[in-house]
């Protein structure tokens, strides 16, 4: 009994220092993100928290390429069931070395103004792997929520998996 409790001790002694002399864990990265990292397509979910009456929850797909940002929006109806925004944004974003980046997303909610638009400033943190997405967005008008997101396929078909 008494070797058996010293062979276990002696093994969770090493596993311990093993894990101790790891201190960034599984997520070590090889190298810095860099702006290519950023290249790729993505779905992003957001949600407004200091705006209840409108609902502001909704679902982006966009590609970003050496900086330029595109795709479309959809917005969930509001709390009165009337659509909101449903269609095309643009904008910019920037990948900084420690994986967190600045996007800024805007669009044209009205076809009568073209002129006027919805500017959104999103700070978000990668995934090690550059993968997904969490953060934190505000607008031009005062709404701010939480943003996750991660990248997927154009290619893949929208059926029904098996």
């Amino acid at each position: 009994m008494k070797k058996t409790t010293l062979i276990l001790a002696a093994m969770a002694l090493i596993s311990s220092q093993a894990y101790a002399g790891d201190n960034k864990g599984h997520q070590e990265k090889k190298h810095q993100c860099r702006s290519k990292d950023l290249n790729g397509d993505y779905v992003m979910y957001q949600a407004a928290v200091n705006k209840p009456d409108l609902n502001h929850t909704g679902r982006c797909e966009i590609n970003i390429s050496e900086g330029v940002l595109s795709g479309s929006c959809a917005f969930d109806p509001n709390v009165s069931g009337n659509p909101n925004f449903n269609g095309p944004v643009y904008g910019t974003a920037t990948m900084h070395s420690n994986c967190s980046a600045d996007m800024e997303i805007r669009f044209h909610p009205n076809p009568n103004a073209p002129d006027f638009a919805i500017v959104s400033e999103f700070d978000v943190q990668f995934t090690p792997d550059q993968q997904s997405l969490v953060g934190k967005f505000s607008n031009n008008f005062g709404v701010y929520g939480v943003t996750n997101g991660t990248r997927y396929s154009v290619d893949l078909p929208n059926d029904a998996a098996f």
